[in-house]
C-alpha cells in the first residue's frame, strides 16, 4: 500500500511542477502582452489596446485553472504524505480522489496531457481505495468525501484568485472590448490598410503589420466584401 501511494506521490509532484511551468510562462505572456496594450494606448492605437487587453484577459482565466488546479494539488500532496506516514488510508483517501478527479475536468480542455495523467493516478488511487477495503463505503462516507473534496477545491479556488491579482497586473476595465466591437475596431484597421496599399492586400502581410492572426484578416475582408466597400478580385487581393 505505502508503495502505491509514493507511486501517485511522485506522479503528483511531476503534474504539480509541469502547471508550475506553465503558469510561468503565461505570467511570461501576459507581460509581454500587458506591454504591447499599455504601449498602444499611450499612442491612441485603440484597436491594437483592444486587441492585446482582451488576451490578456484570456491568458488569465487560464492562468487561473493553472493555478488552482496547482494549488489543490499540493493539498492532495500533502494529504497523502500524511497517508503514508499514518496509514489512515481508509478516511482520507476518498476526499483525495475526488479532488484530483475535479482537477482533471478543469484541465481537460486546456492542458489535456495533464489531464490524461491526473486520470490514471485517479484510476490508482480508486484501486487503493479497493484494496483498502472501502469498495463498500456507505453513500453517507461517499457524500461526506464529497463534500470535503469540494471544500478543498473551493478554497483553492479562493487562494488562486488572491495571488492571480499578485501576479497579474489589473488591465482598465475600459479596454476589455466585447468581441462585436472588437471585430469592428480591427475591420476598419484592415480596410485602412487596404486602402493605403492601393487597394490591394496580402492576408499574410497585413496579419503581420496589424499583428492579429491571418484568419482574422481573412474575415474582416470578407465581411467589408459583404458590406460592399471592397470588391474581391482573387482570394489573395482586393
Amino acid at each position: 500500500m505505502k508503495d502505491r501511494i509514493a507511486g501517485v506521490l511522485t506522479r503528483l509532484k511531476i503534474q504539480v511542477e509541469k502547471l508550475d511551468q506553465i503558469g510561468a510562462r503565461l505570467q511570461e505572456r501576459n507581460k509581454d502582452i500587458f506591454d504591447k496594450c499599455v504601449k498602444a494606448e499611450v499612442s491612441k492605437d485603440e484597436a491594437h489596446a483592444a486587441i492585446y487587453a482582451n488576451e490578456c484577459a484570456e491568458i488569465r482565466k487560464m492562468a487561473k485553472v493553472v493555478l488552482h488546479s496547482q494549488l489543490a494539488l499540493e493539498r492532495v500532496i500533502l494529504r497523502l504524505e500524511t497517508i503514508e506516514e499514518l496509514g489512515d488510508v481508509l478516511t482520507t483517501i476518498g476526499p483525495v480522489a475526488g479532488i484530483v478527479k475535479g482537477i482533471k475536468s478543469q484541465l481537460a480542455g486546456i492542458i489535456p496531457e495533464v489531464a490524461y495523467e491526473l486520470g490514471e493516478i485517479n484510476d490508482a488511487l480508486d484501486s487503493t481505495i479497493v484494496e483498502a477495503g472501502d469498495a463498500n463505503a456507505r453513500s453517507e462516507d461517499i457524500k461526506a468525501s464529497d463534500e470535503e473534496a469540494q471544500r478543498v477545491l473551493g478554497e483553492a479556488n479562493a487562494i488562486a484568485e488572491q495571488k492571480l491579482k499578485e501576479r497579474f497586473p489589473e488591465l482598465p476595465s475600459t479596454l476589455i472590448t466585447p468581441k462585436a466591437k472588437l471585430y469592428a475596431a480591427i475591420e476598419d484597421k484592415v480596410y485602412e490598410y487596404i486602402v493605403s496599399h492601393g487597394r490591394e492586400i496580402s492576408l499574410s502581410e497585413c496579419a503581420a503589420t496589424l499583428s492579429v492572426p491571418a484568419e482574422t484578416v481573412r474575415d474582416a475582408v470578407e465581411s467589408l466584401s459583404q458590406k460592399g466597400k471592397i470588391a474581391i478580385e482573387s482570394a489573395e487581393a482586393a
